[in-house]
């Protein structure tokens, strides 16, 4: 008889989780179940799942006919996600890639499910790699609807603040940049094996068809972004010169040009005041 669950498949094939991996398994069936159910995928939609695991939430979506490629790079759990989907060996219904998302383009890998006609990213990220992963995520934005990742809430709420408040930061406007981001749901620690000493929160982020705000181009915003809270606690007037190479006279130069207080801390400055700063910054140079 075949185990059940996926703490019960786990258990199966010897496997414990990689502290040096993050390694912590949603392993109870209410939140994938919950997060399958609300995003309502209609048929033709596919999903391409970043580090599946043991297959928690792989396993609802395989069993609403929704067609997966699922990545995972540890060869233990890719052994036990064969075992439990055996049932769901169609390459055009179920695809396993072993190996690292960060050096993996999913062109082909999508080509190949050729009943699927638009893609979503979903995936339970490791605290220590989500910032490569989304970048990852934005070199490949066209490709996918949308994506919904589960991150720590520390880290969610800093993907999501609002100006003004401790967890505003570049992380917030870099982010906001590509994607529209929103909560779908808080998941707490007793979810996962083993149990994590923060919560977790899923984020929808959806990639915008025209950026939010106008700047010459992604990098020089986030260039100035990056500078601008390099010292968020310093006035922006003293804290540009040196991250932009400029004299203090050309930093309030700039900051005159883009109708911006050289007394503001940037965690003061909205998204378009500081795509101000990055046009007058360009015009500048």
């Amino acid at each position: 008889m075949k185990p059940s669950g996926t703490r019960q498949y786990l258990k199966a094939h010897g496997i414990t989780p990689r502290k040096s991996w993050g390694q912590n398994f949603l392993v109870g069936p209410a939140i994938p179940e919950r997060l399958v159910q609300g995003w309502d995928l209609q048929p033709g939609t596919g999903v391409f799942e970043i580090g599946a695991g043991a297959g928690a939430l792989t396993r609802p979506l395989l069993e609403r006919g929704i067609p997966v490629v699922a990545v995972e790079r540890d060869r233990r759990l890719c052994g036990l996600l064969r075992d439990r989907f055996e049932d769901a060996d169609d390459p055009d219904r179920f695809r396993l890639i072993e190996g690292d998302i960060l050096a993996l383009d999913p062109a082909e890998h999508l080509a190949a499910m050729r009943r699927v006609t638009s893609w979503v990213l979903v995936g339970n990220l490791p605290y220590s790699i989500i910032t490569p992963i989304l970048e990852w995520a934005i070199a490949h934005r066209e490709r996918f609807v949308w994506a919904a990742f589960m991150v720590q809430r520390e880290y969610g709420a800093r993907m999501a603040a609002r100006p003004g408040t401790s967890e505003y930061g570049s992380l917030t406007l870099w982010a906001g940049y590509h994607f529209r981001i929103e909560k779908e749901m808080a998941v707490g620690a007793s979810h996962f094996w083993p149990m994590p000493k923060v919560e977790s929160v899923v984020l929808r982020l959806t990639p915008w068809e025209t950026p939010p705000v106008e700047v010459p181009s992604a990098e020089a915003f986030e260039r100035v972004v990056r500078a601008a809270f390099a010292h968020r606690r310093k006035m922006l007037g003293g804290s540009l010169a040196r991250a932009l190479d400029l004299s203090r006279e050309e930093v309030l130069t700039i900051l005159r040009n883009a109708g911006i207080d050289p007394k503001l801390r940037a965690e003061q400055c909205d998204a378009n005041a500081l795509a101000a700063l990055t046009r007058a910054w360009a015009e500048r140079r």
